[in-house]
């Protein structure tokens, strides 16, 4: 399999998600390319799988990460997998302060950008990869990197089911 993991990132930490499933893709025998949304696309039809990544900020996604995964579609990827992941937070401790904040981080720029998947009519694996930071501009969270390694290992079962 031949894997294309496109992301977005303003502190380094979406792409160090986006380089970590690579590893582990090409740890387990399959092909895998990383590339910044912000570069233009290769052609997707030699790909058999599209990952795309982008932070959350201020609730939102990036358009240009809509913008990709909208284009998936148009550019004949309607019947190949996608995935989206994202990297959130910091994520207050308190519970109150949870609850007050959570339209901050939910659902997020992984959220959103599976709803445009869907919208779109691709073939979109029905969970997403939501990796927290520790602070505004990082670094990842404990376990985030283990989070990931699981969500690849449940992403590519799926991908043998379907």
């Amino acid at each position: 399999m031949k894997a294309l993991i496109l992301y977005r990132s303003y502190y380094g930490n979406t792409k160090q998600v986006a380089d970590f499933l690579a590893r582990q893709l090409m740890s387990q025998g399959h092909e895998a390319m990383v590339q910044d949304l912000q570069q233009k696309l290769p052609d997707l039809a030699t790909f058999d799988l599209v990952m795309v990544g982008a932070p959350t900020r201020m609730a939102r996604v990036t358009g240009k990460a809509t913008s990709v995964v909208k284009h998936l579609g148009k550019k004949g990827f309607a019947g190949k997998p996608v995935a989206v992941f994202d990297t959130f937070g910091p994520v207050p401790v308190d519970p109150e302060e949870q609850a007050k904040n959570r339209k901050w981080f939910y659902p997020g720029a992984a959220g959103i950008m599976h709803q445009v998947a869907e919208e779109q009519g691709l073939r979109v694996y029905p969970e997403v990869l939501r990796c927290e930071v520790v602070a505004f501009k990082g670094p990842l969270k404990e376990q985030q990197l283990e989070k990931a390694a699981a969500f690849l290992k449940d992403l590519l079962a799926w991908l043998t089911v379907k």
